[in-house]
């Protein structure tokens, strides 16, 4: 994105306004107002009582209708939930080879074709949402918010020439993409503009009074994350900040840290016997699958390896393999008798 480029969507994003043209007419669309939200979640409610009483379906029934039809399936949900571990394998993938070129781009090329097909899951399990009793009183509530909130040369707008969908529409356009906030909010000019405001309290957005924005909701909060980054104990290069799949992954392995870390904490504060505290490998029996992966996430990465290496060598060896037979056993051992030869010979 162009210098200028950003200099025009902060100034939109501070004033709160979205610019319409359409049919020779300017259009603009503000911010609304507490009260307004208020009127718009009764529209909801009204709404959605009324789609209620139609006999429309709310979003629970309509899966469970598409489950039924054969329109969807709960294979196809596990698929969902099996890219979503492959796109944050790839982002890891691209973060722990931030510096091969080769293997990033490659791990790059993969994600955009997950993140494509994760759309296209999310796409046809929700094709019908638009006909469910949220998805009916949500529309009516942005009708209405849009309906208030349209004005032409200082004046509320009545719609009457202009189809009001047709500028729902054209607005929705206009509402920035995740990668674009983020540009936004970790370059100038708006890095200086949300300094200025920690140190001075500038005023960020012109519609103080009001409510803020999507997009202005969204930059406040990436341009926090990019705080919390500047502050963390590994702070990242500025390579890796400016790549938003290559942060992603950095996010996801200070995440996986701090859940072993949290994991460990809880077991040993609950764990009474001192010797089991701190010993280099503790048995837990688990009482289901949920409990089970939250035992795993105790381990570190080095552990999860030697856990694959050991259920590797058990299955190879039909399941028979004594403690002293484990290769990660065997390398212990074979590194001691190496110290302790190191250790006699100084002696």
């Amino acid at each position: 994105m162009k210098q200028h480029t950003r200099e025009y969507f902060v100034s939109r994003l501070r004033s709160g306004l979205y610019i319409i043209k359409h049919s020779g007419l300017r259009l603009t669309i503000r911010p609304y107002d507490i009260e307004q939200e208020l009127e718009s979640n009764l529209v909801y409610q009204e709404a959605y009582e009324e789609a209620s009483e139609d006999g429309i379906m709310t979003e629970d029934e309509m899966e469970e209708w598409m489950l039924e039809k054969g329109l969807w399936s709960k294979e196809e949900d596990d698929v969902i939930k099996g890219v979503k571990k492959d796109i944050d394998k790839l982002r890891v993938q691209m973060y722990e080879n931030r510096n091969k070129d080769d293997v990033r781009e490659t791990a790059r090329r993969y994600l955009r074709a997950a993140e494509k097909a994760l759309i296209e899951r999310l796409q046809k399990k929700t094709q019908f949402v638009a006909n469910t009793c949220e998805g009916f009183a949500k529309t009516e509530q942005h009708r209405w918010l849009v309906q208030n909130s349209t004005y032409c040369n200082g004046d509320r707008f009545k719609f009457s020439d202009i189809i009001l969908d047709e500028i729902i529409s054209l607005q929705q356009q206009q509402v920035l993409s995740e990668k674009e906030i983020r540009e936004l909010a970790r370059n100038e000019p708006w890095r200086s503009i949300w300094a200025l405001n920690d140190k001075v309290k500038f005023q960020l957005f012109s519609n103080a009074d009001r409510e803020l924005t999507v997009d202005q909701k969204n930059l406040v909060v990436w341009s926090m994350m990019y705080d919390n980054i500047q502050e963390a104990a590994e702070t990242p290069s500025e390579d890796v900040i400016n790549d938003d799949d290559v942060l992603d992954g950095w996010f996801i392995v200070q995440r996986k840290k701090r859940e072993v870390e949290s994991a460990q904490n809880d077991f040993e504060n609950s764990t009474k016997n001192e010797k089991i505290k701190g010993a280099g490998e503790v048995f837990v029996f688990a009482d289901n699958q949920k409990e089970a992966e939250k035992i795993d996430n105790m381990n570190t990465t080095h552990a999860k390896i030697v856990k694959r290496q050991r259920n590797a060598q058990i299955k190879a060896s039909s399941g028979k393999v004594g403690q002293d037979q484990f290769r990660d056993e065997q390398l212990k051992m074979t590194t001691k008798q190496n110290q302790m030869f190191k250790d006699k010979f100084k002696r």
